[in-house]
């Protein structure tokens, strides 16, 4: 691997404030995934009283993905690294720089890729019954179309801050989803006798519970609700870059700032995330799909709605994914990645989202292999290589720690952290090739 510059947030780069940071970071973790958490309930039970152990789940999971996300901001302030593999490099080891690196290409990449498989197929939907020539209507001409009117001119843009006001329709788009969701319970149009009851894909089924709700959250089947959990606040492969391109504080302080960005929009995701599990199980119970939104009648307005908010989630979710793609491609090719950026910026966009978009025309199905990468590589960025970093930081006395009491929890939640992390990736690697 070429060696690598310190990258150095453009001159020409805006710096973003905590509101757009919070934002773009909601939108960045908040994408499809969202739609998949009733059915990781329905797994271990169709009571709605197993809800209570599955909200404390994600309470739990965002909470500890939010400190691995300060970990690697704090890792970045203590070293001056502008990417998470030069954080790693100044604290863990420059030979094992590659591990990070690799993490951070592999999630980004695989997420664009799906994005993209995911708007072509909606796409192409929705153009379809329009009489438009087949050609136009197709599967590969819509996501063609799609990236060169849309995704390229916003994954053009130099830095998150003007991605902000974009990010924000997607967390808009959220929002409905979640409104749509609780309205579909509250008004009862599923349940029997209700206006889409005999149109729903699959009826509402509830069980009863022969024990307590943790009892039932104790059985093996949990593991699917939390294999999701496990990557659902997966945004850490961007997190060196939210910092780097965090405005910093009158005083120049940005470690403080950076926390706030963490705690409300890892606060705002968990929100969103809770309101879809919970509205979508509430309606649908042991019923829920994997793609909650496939449980809606095909004749439901709202539901068709909500289909299109989730395209326009995505498609605003795609730029800040794609920063990161940019990133480690520039890392790689270090001081020729870096003239090149600094040169020719739209050859490296366009030919990097000129290849994903090829191999998301060319693949139908990246279930396993996206299932894979985050068991493996998103369960790294999140339990496992922050707390190694803060660790080593502290035994190689770089930064600032805490010490007495609140050093020594520090210690041992770190030391916590990458045990369960390692546990987390084999059960994710397990319900994903089983």
């Amino acid at each position: 691997m070429a060696g690598s510059t310190e990258a150095e947030t453009p001159p020409s780069a805006q710096l973003s404030s905590v509101s757009q940071s919070v934002v773009n970071l909601v939108k960045n973790i908040v994408g499809a995934g969202i739609l998949s958490l009733p059915s990781g309930v329905a797994a271990f039970s169709g009571s709605p009283e197993a809800l209570t152990p599955a909200f404390i789940l994600v309470l739990a999971f965002g909470l500890v993905s939010a400190y691995g996300f300060v970990l690697v901001g704090d890792a970045c302030s203590w070293t001056k690294a502008s990417t998470y593999q030069d954080a790693w490099a100044r604290t863990v080891s420059p030979s094992s720089k590659w591990m990070p690196s690799l993490a951070c290409l592999a999630n980004a990449a695989i997420g664009c890729i799906c994005y993209s498989m995911i708007l072509g197929d909606c796409l192409s939907l929705i153009l379809q019954p329009l009489g438009l020539p087949s050609i136009l209507a197709s599967r590969s001409s819509s996501l063609l179309l799609l990236t060169a009117g849309v995704l390229l001119p916003l994954c053009s843009m130099k830095s998150l801050a003007p991605l902000a006001k974009f990010a924000a329709l997607g967390v808009l788009s959220n929002v409905y989803i979640c409104l749509f969701v609780v309205l579909r319970f509250f008004d009862g149009s599923y349940r029997i006798g209700g206006t889409f009851w005999s149109a729903a894909p699959l009826a509402p089924k509830f069980v009863r519970l022969s024990g307590s709700a943790w009892s039932a959250a104790l059985t093996p089947s949990v593991t699917i609700l939390l294999s999701l959990l496990g990557t659902a606040f997966l945004a850490h492969y961007n997190a060196a870059l939210f910092y780097d391109q965090l405005a910093p504080a009158p005083g120049g302080d940005k470690a403080g700032r950076f926390q706030r960005v963490a705690f409300l929009g890892f606060a705002a995701s968990g929100l969103i995330l809770s309101v879809v599990m919970i509205g979508g199980f509430l309606t649908f119970g042991a019923s829920s799909s994997g793609l909650i939104l496939n449980n809606y009648a095909s004749t439901d307005p709202l539901a068709a709605s909500a289909r299109a908010a989730i395209g326009l989630s995505i498609v605003t979710a795609y730029p800040i994914v794609f920063l990161s793609i940019r990133e480690q491609f520039v890392e790689f090719l270090g001081k020729r990645g870096a003239a090149l950026q600094n040169n020719r910026p739209n050859v490296v966009t366009v030919g990097l989202l000129g290849s994903v978009t090829a191999l998301a025309l060319s693949l139908n199905d990246l279930g396993k292999v996206a299932g894979f990468a985050g068991a493996v590589f998103g369960i790294f960025l999140i339990y496992i290589a922050p707390p190694l970093m803060a660790l080593r930081a502290r035994q190689r006395g770089i930064g600032s720690h805490a010490k007495g009491a609140r050093g020594m929890a520090s210690i041992i939640a770190q030391t916590l952290l990458i045990p369960l992390g390692s546990a987390l990736a084999l059960m994710g690697v397990v319900q994903t090739l089983g």
